[in-house]
């Protein structure tokens, strides 16, 4: 608990508040043995061709936003990943040293190396992109990149910037990179200013453009059509594409006692937060419903559905989750080569029309119009998924510390206007407040 009484992990209790004391995972009848691989280390077992790359990658893969652990990737290549995708500012350059450290005593043609650029940061005439990337290498201790991609790229337009290609075309000359690609998290907020595009326009307009080799976005199974669209898209200009946010499932508690707590300190509650309450208490219990028709014991294997969701496609070629621990690394791998089954299916099917919408979509950020203070939605709700669900603690209260302009400490009192606009009913205010709550020291 913080000084004011609240969790800060605390939050709304939504999809499956009620299965976060589900206890340790074990057999049941949807998963079988596929989570209790204990004798031998899991191992990969399925690589895919990344798009006109030719090269196959590990359909589990590994996202380095917070990669400081040698060991970790050791055990990571031991098992079979062999796709890393990392950037210039991860862990302010943490992540590709230690990747550099690691990569000395492998063979380096094994493993397809991903790093990125923010455009709307740094240096980005020709010159200064070529010398960026040149420090990317210096970092991973490496002669070249596999791919060097354009990060949470902006806008439509800035898949063409110019000066980007022509570094480009340069560093594949000097063999320092030998394909480009871009990421994008949709509309977003930046020290340079605010990103005005969706994801969906900003990777089609990549596809359209035909100088991209790979892509990184969201796809999920609630949030399925707009990145069914892109890989078709994608899949038609034989483009590679890997994931990112691929787990829409959140674990909330604590809403109940925060409540609680307040009212025996006699402070006033907020109205956001009664409705919160009204909200958990109707979603806890379809959610212990939920939990006993599927046989559910642990929050970890609707997760896990989650991820064959996206195996199941075949147009993935590469899931890229932010992995942390090596319990983390041992129970992502064991899904590799993994397909959903008929009771899974049913099973996310439900949860999507039982609690989809206490989903907030990444990379949407269709309600930021109607804020009348501005408050950027969608970039709040990315740190604060840093924060639950990837364990990036730190670099998330770092990342909301650095928000330029207004946070989300103005939504408490707000009339709801981003709630009225959501597309999708979800009750944004309240998971906005408890953001706030979370993310502010």
């Amino acid at each position: 608990m913080n000084k004011r009484g609240i969790s800060r992990r605390g939050f709304i209790g939504s999809s499956l508040a009620a299965m976060t004391g589900f206890g340790i995972l074990g057999k049941n009848k949807l998963y079988g043995d596929a989570q209790t691989e204990s004798a031998d280390k899991p191992k990969i077992r399925e690589y895919r061709t990344l798009g006109r790359t030719g090269f196959k990658v590990s359909d589990i893969s590994l996202g380095a936003g917070n990669l400081n652990d040698t060991a970790l990737l050791e055990a990571a290549l031991d098992m079979g990943i062999n796709y890393i995708d990392t950037a210039e500012h991860y862990g302010r350059g943490n992540s590709e040293r230690t990747i550099g450290q690691v990569m000395k005593t492998r063979d380096r043609k094994s493993v397809f190396i991903t790093t990125k650029l923010n455009l709307f940061m740094g240096k980005r005439d020709k010159e200064g992109l070529k010398a960026r990337a040149l420090r990317c290498l210096e970092r991973l201790q490496l002669d070249y990149v596999d791919c060097l991609m354009i990060h949470m790229t902006p806008t439509a337009d800035q898949v063409k910037h110019e000066p980007y290609h022509e570094a480009i075309r340069e560093l594949k000359a000097e063999g320092k990179v030998r394909y480009t690609g871009l990421s994008s998290h949709g509309l977003e907020h930046r020290l340079a200013g605010p990103a005005k595009d969706p994801m969906e326009k900003v990777v089609l307009a990549a596809a359209e453009d035909g100088r991209l080799d790979v892509v990184l976005f969201v796809y999920n199974f609630i949030q399925k059509e707009q990145g069914e669209k892109i890989l078709k898209a994608c899949k038609d200009k034989k483009m590679g594409t890997t994931l990112m946010k691929t787990n829409p499932v959140r674990f909330y508690n604590d809403i109940k006692a925060m409540f609680d707590q307040a009212k025996e300190k006699g402070r006033k509650i907020p109205e956001v937060y009664v409705k919160m309450i009204e909200e958990y208490e109707a979603h806890a219990a379809k959610a212990e419903v939920f939990k006993k028709k599927y046989d559910l014991t642990s929050n970890a294997m609707v997760r896990d559905a989650a991820i064959k969701f996206c195996l199941s496609n075949p147009d993935v070629h590469a899931v890229c989750p932010t992995i942390n621990t090596h319990e983390e690394l041992e129970n992502y791998v064991a899904l590799s080569g993994q397909r959903l089954k008929p009771t899974e299916s049913e099973m996310l099917a439900e949860y999507n029309s039982t609690f989809g919408q206490l989903y907030c979509r990444h990379a949407c950020g269709e309600c930021e119009s109607a804020c009348p203070h501005g408050i950027p939605v969608n970039t709040i709700m990315r740190y604060d998924h840093y924060f639950s669900a990837q364990g990036r603690e730190k670099h998330a209260l770092s990342k909301y510390a650095s928000l330029t302009g207004k946070n989300a400490g103005l939504c408490t009192d707000c009339a709801g206007f981003c709630e009225q606009s959501c597309p999708h009913g979800i009750p944004i205010q309240g998971l906005l407040v408890m953001a706030h709550q979370t993310l502010t020291l």
